[in-house]
């Protein structure tokens, strides 16, 4: 059936999935890959039979797609079905190869009605540009759904289910360390879900279960590193910077994270002198996670606003040498942490 848009496309799907009304063209894309698997095999599930599989379902890559392929797979009839589904991964819409910049508007006008087309974004990050007759066409006949990041409470409400269904209770705050510590991708989550859960002896679970085998995400780590420097151990934040690099982080990501936190830092001392500083910094540092804001908050009280502006300058040199100089870059990095752990003394 034709795809009826609306501006909430999750929403939209969700409905199609309950009443099983889905329609004919969508787009997947956002960076919350658990959600967008889980339902693009519901779609899958409730339109394709097992049996048939191999007939009225075709994925292709996007790389790999002619007006041939995609023309031949939309006219090809579902067997022994209504629906057929058709999956395209990572093909750039809005910037197609010139064969198929020429083909789209054609096939995705008239769709048959027993097809459901689904662009599914992956690696390739969808970037929609108003400008082109793609998008007009695309606005008026697919539906857009976006799988962005969980809210924390959202996240917090999901996995304290999921291990309450392996047997364990863990109460609100010390899930949301939980997510401090492994981020908040759903994938990395179910994960380290199962690892705390088989390492905890106990009925519940604390933060000792969650620091003895759980992985860090780079921002937690992060955190430690400034927390080290903060202390003047110099020493210990320089064996934190070079365990990262063992475990293959780039070092501009590590110094981009770096960057990041003392930015972070220094709006949480502003945000701290305000009345609401925690909302206020969740406004400007583009958290959604208020146990970060207060830890960040707790972090920024031990700084003076002197030497995070000295950091920060320090951080934009090393950035301006990391950029146009071919001097080691580890190096570089290092030499910044000293400075900062020695309070730029010098």
């Amino acid at each position: 059936m034709p795809t009826k848009v609306t501006a909430d496309g999750l929403a939209q799907l969700k409905k199609g999935i309950k009443d099983g009304g889905i329609g004919n063209l969508y787009v997947f894309y956002g960076p919350e890959s658990y959600l967008k698997e889980y339902y693009l095999q519901e779609v899958i599930k409730l339109l394709v039979d097992d049996t048939f599989r191999m007939f009225n379902l075709e994925v292709f890559e996007g790389k790999a797609l002619t007006p041939e392929l995609l023309s031949n797979a939309i006219e090809g009839c579902p067997a022994m079905a209504e629906r057929k589904v058709v999956v395209v991964k990572d093909f750039d819409l809005y910037k197609p190869p010139a064969g198929m910049q020429e083909a789209l508007p054609t096939l995705l006008t008239d769709l048959p009605e027993y097809i459901c087309l689904i662009f599914y974004y992956d690696i390739l990050e969808l970037k929609q540009d108003k400008r082109l007759k793609i998008h007009t066409l695309l606005s008026k006949n697919a539906c857009f759904v976006e799988f962005s990041e969980r809210s924390e409470r959202e996240l917090i409400d999901w996995v304290r289910r999921r291990f309450r269904a392996l047997g364990k209770g863990i109460d609100d705050e010390t899930c949301s360390y939980f997510l401090f510590l492994c981020g908040h991708s759903m994938t990395q989550l179910i994960t380290e879900t199962e690892k705390a859960a088989a390492f905890s002896t106990l009925e519940y679970i604390t933060q000792y279960h969650i620091d003895s085998v759980c992985t860090r995400v780079l921002d937690a780590v992060i955190f430690d590193l400034t927390d080290a420097i903060a202390d003047r151990s110099f020493s210990k934040a320089i064996s934190i910077f070079e365990d990262l690099i063992a475990q293959k982080n780039d070092e501009i990501q590590i110094f981009s994270s770096i960057m990041r936190h003392l930015q972070r830092l220094y709006a949480a001392k502003l945000a701290s002198q305000a009345q609401n500083g925690e909302r206020i910094l969740l406004e400007i540092s583009g958290t959604r996670s208020s146990y970060y804001a207060r830890k960040l908050i707790g972090a920024a009280r031990g700084l003076s606003l002197g030497w995070l502006r000295k950091a920060i300058l320090s951080a934009a040199e090393t950035d301006a040498a990391l950029k146009s100089s071919s001097a080691d870059k580890q190096k570089l990095v290092e030499f910044m942490l000293l400075n900062m752990a020695t309070g730029f003394e010098g």
